[in-house]
């Protein structure tokens, strides 16, 4: 028998939160299968065809999911039963991954049908990963969301820093092993979101209307929260220019002769600074308000920004790096935790679906900013006009008051 709300959020350590543990669990093991084949997809395609233009666009198409289907879906989270959603994404996510090996060993598989399973993969990621942020409130008893949080950020961190490595090893052993790996990952996550008691929602009483109208509900409670709104478009903001870095550091250490394991050593910089931040985010946000660890990050990046296209020692770029990654993560933390305390559960994914769609949004942007602004005026000069637009940023987002006041509520 499923439980109440209050008997879901046990008030002892989060250790032994079985259903959140168990969500977590799964989760974890998702996420590296999805960067495993993140790596995968693009190696796959250029066995297949060795055009470098062709990978681009069926990354292009792979990622359009993510802009396109935030605002329904954030209605759709907030209509129906998560648990149940969750998990039939998960058996169409299964199911679409583990076509790939299935048609090569057939002797069937085409370009094509990669890009309609990247395609249908991104699409029910987008629904699955809004159902989680809000079930996760549901799980985990209010005085333990930053820790929650501070977990999730980790996995997510440690995933991007192994998920790579993994996904290159096990193509070189079979290209499509990396895919069978995946199809395993949701499997398990399957089987976790099958054992958990506690109810992802809140009891659903009000009519339902059209979904234009429960979309536009969601941006006109967003746009009743200033510092939800600025913070939210200075993340997506800073992600745009984070391209530029990323971009800026690979061109720069291949004019210095950098290897391509050095490159990738260099960018692992970012992974495990995002980890330590994680670790370190939950500790932080319980004893910082969120708009000073806002205001001290987005200073720090103007700060940092500028010397990703001039360092060339690989241990203090790296260093670098991970400063910035890290305060990413506290920053993630923090202000999950204000979304957790303040959005309403009948709210919550379309409120999220706003920041989500702001922030994927963003990429595609930031990345075709990069390109051009590296081919125009070399890595240095773009690592210092990128610099230039985080100081701005930083500047726009100090002179905000509702962020130099921060949220009326405790960050906890």
């Amino acid at each position: 028998m499923p439980l109440s709300i209050d008997e879901a959020r046990p008030r002892g350590p989060l250790r032994s939160n079985s259903d959140f543990q168990l969500l977590w669990t799964g989760q974890a093991v998702s996420v590296l299968g999805s960067y495993v084949t993140g790596i995968a997809y693009p190696l796959l395609i250029l066995a297949m065809t060795g055009s470098p233009a062709t990978a681009g666009v069926a990354r292009f198409l792979g990622t359009l999911p993510y802009i396109l289907f935030q605002l329904p879906a954030g209605a759709v989270v907030d209509r129906v039963n998560r648990r149940r959603l969750m998990i039939a994404c998960d058996v169409g996510r299964m199911l679409a991954i583990a076509s790939i090996p299935l048609a090569a060993w057939l002797g069937v598989l085409s370009v094509v049908q990669i890009v309609v399973v990247a395609f249908v993969e991104a699409s029910l990621f987008v629904w699955f990963r809004l159902a989680e942020q809000s079930a996760i409130r549901m799980v985990v008893h209010p005085e333990h969301y930053s820790a929650a949080l501070s977990q999730n950020e980790a996995r997510i961190r440690a995933a991007t820093l192994f998920g790579s490595p993994i996904g290159g090893f096990l193509f070189d052993l079979g290209r499509t092993l990396p895919f069978l790996a995946d199809a395993l990952s949701y499997l398990i996550s399957l089987v976790t979101l099958l054992f958990i008691r506690a109810p992802f929602e809140e009891a659903r009483n009000a009519e339902r209307r059209h979904v234009l109208v429960e979309i536009r509900e969601g941006f006109t409670w967003l746009l009743g929260q200033p510092y939800i709104l600025i913070t939210n478009l200075v993340a997506s903001t800073s992600n745009a220019i984070f391209q530029i870095v990323v971009l800026v550091v690979i061109v720069a250490q291949q004019h210095r002769g950098a290897s391509g394991s050095l490159i990738g050593l260099t960018l692992a910089g970012l992974g495990v600074g995002g980890l330590a931040g994680s670790v370190a985010g939950g500790w932080l946000a319980r004893r910082v308000r969120p708009n000073t660890i806002v205001l001290i990050t987005v200073w720090l990046w103007a700060a940092l920004t500028p010397l990703v296209g001039l360092i060339e020692n690989t241990v203090l770029l790296m260093a670098v790096l991970g400063v910035v990654s890290g305060m990413g993560a506290v920053w993630n933390i923090a202000g999950n935790t204000i979304y957790f305390r303040l959005v309403p559960d009948r709210l919550i994914g379309r409120v999220s679906s706003v920041g989500s769609m702001t922030t994927f949004g963003a990429l595609p942007i930031g990345a075709l900013a990069a390109g051009l602004m590296v081919q125009a005026f070399g890595p240095t000069t773009a690592g210092f006009m990128a610099g230039a637009l985080m100081l701005v940023l930083a500047a726009v987002t100090t002179a905000v008051p509702s962020v130099r006041r921060g949220p009326a509520v405790s960050p906890r």
